[in-house]
């Protein structure tokens, strides 16, 4: 979210005093790419690269972007040490022009205002292959924490709203769900992207997720 509060300063700062994001999604990404057949993928708001790196391990040629220099600096980092490649990108989400066609589009509690998600959301659709699906995932407007800023309560979705910018996809999730426990409840049953920990609380702590899946036809001819 580009605004006096979210600016790439604030996040550098955030980064450099974490070692792994606390979105809690790798159940999300499983669940709804495990199956999938590996092709290209795209990770917008990617934070230092739990998710791009987990789907590179299985077999994804994956893109991260995130606009802040010290995150991309970690994910890169975290790439390397696991011998995984994925092109990570410095850049805005809510501007960034996908190169060619993805398979996969994830953007996962991403914080920008309503206009900036239109936006980025519009250009995923534009970047998605036959086939591809975009899994977008966030807290949830259903639930407003007294504590959070105005900023961050203007970064909440509902899946009414996110299916209304995923215009021509058929959607296949949009709903609301709880958020999703720290690692450790799910840990042992599965792979963590990135092997980050579960936390209790943190500035993003939550209650509801919108999580919307939309899916482009299989034989629909891209125009351009």
């Amino acid at each position: 979210m580009k605004s006096d509060s979210y600016t790439v300063e604030f996040w550098n700062d955030t980064w450099s005093s974490m070692s792994h994001s606390f979105t809690h999604s790798d159940k999300v990404l499983m669940e709804h790419t495990g199956n999938l057949e590996p092709g290209r993928a795209l990770d917008l708001g990617c934070g230092i690269g739990e998710n791009a790196i987990w789907l590179a391990e299985h077999g994804w040629r994956v893109t991260g972007v995130d606009f802040s220099e010290v995150a991309i600096e970690k994910a890169r980092k975290r790439a390397a040490d696991k011998r995984v490649e994925v092109e990570f990108v410095v850049s805005d989400a809510s501007v960034y022009l996908p190169s060619g066609r993805y398979d996969l589009i994830t953007s996962f509690y991403i914080h920008l205002l309503p206009e900036e998600r239109a936006r980025m959301l519009a250009n995923a659709v534009e970047a998605l292959a036959p086939g591809g699906r975009i899994l977008f995932v966030s807290h949830d407007r259903s639930v407003t924490p007294s504590w959070w800023s105005r900023e961050d309560l203007e970064s909440l979705t509902t899946p009414e709203e996110i299916v209304a910018e995923l215009p021509g996809l058929r959607i296949d999730r949009a709903e609301v769900v709880e958020e999703i426990g720290s690692h450790a409840e799910h840990g042992s049953e599965h792979e963590d992207p990135g092997d980050h920990d579960g936390h209790e609380s943190d500035q993003h702590s939550h209650g509801a997720t919108t999580v919307v899946i939309g899916v482009r036809d299989k034989t629909e001819s891209h125009i351009s």
